[in-house]
């Protein structure tokens, strides 16, 4: 009788274990690596070698990834706004825009905000900039188009070609490159949480806020 229930008590233990390695592995596989219904992978985690390599600066808590050209962002910036406001104190909120060597594609728009920011008024015509790409089909790329377009807005041509020139211009500009490359950003708007977390909006406002502030404050990806 006792040799019977040894394989029989083995047999348990060795199908609890597999059970264990199994639940473990999906637990892993849906906290730390989040999927949409569609399949799309919609959070995703940086190892902690590439997280010390990363290029972002110390203090920008939350990044949106955005383009004057994505349909989508422009319909979020009330709800970004209103994510800013209830980022806990000491923690901030950044917007950059996706930006390639290439400047190809939803990039394309990446030296006027790179430009604008620096002259300290990007905030103000970022509403007109969106509507000039998207609903006039304006190519801000376009050096005649866009100047065309800072004209109609009353901001100053000339200063703005001396300020595109400029190393503060550039530097942001190659920040901005760098931190859409290192991170793989392929769709805006994207969101990059204290260096480590990339989220892809799966839910509606304010729900998809407050899943990014649960993971900036426990620094781990909420249950789905």
């Amino acid at each position: 009788m006792k040799k019977r229930i040894l394989p029989i008590l083995a047999y348990t233990v060795f199908v609890a274990v597999i059970s264990a390695l199994i639940t473990t592995a999906w637990i892993h596989y849906l906290v730390r690596n989040q999927t949409s219904d569609d399949g799309q992978q919609v959070l995703t985690s940086l190892s902690a070698d590439k997280l010390a390599k990363s290029p972002i600066t110390n203090g920008e808590d939350i990044i949106e990834i955005f383009s004057y050209g994505c349909h989508y962002c422009a319909l979020n910036e009330k709800n970004v706004e209103a994510l800013e406001k209830r980022m806990p104190a000491g923690k901030k909120l950044v917007r950059l825009h996706f930006s390639l060597d290439n400047q190809g594609g939803l990039a394309r728009f990446a030296p006027v905000f790179a430009t604008l920011q620096v002259m300290g008024i990007e905030e103000a015509h970022r509403e007109s900039a969106y509507d000039a790409v998207m609903k006039n089909h304006i190519d801000l790329g376009d050096p005649a188009k866009r100047d065309a377009w800072l004209a109609e807005n009353k901001i100053d041509v000339d200063e703005y070609h001396k300020v595109s020139q400029s190393t503060e211009v550039k530097d942001l500009l190659d920040y901005m490159t760098r931190v859409s490359q290192y991170y793989d950003i392929n769709a805006t708007p994207t969101f990059i949480v204290a260096k480590k977390w990339v989220a892809i909006q799966d839910r509606d406002f304010p729900s998809f806020s407050d899943k990014l502030l649960s993971i900036l404050k426990n620094d781990q990806a909420p249950e789905k």
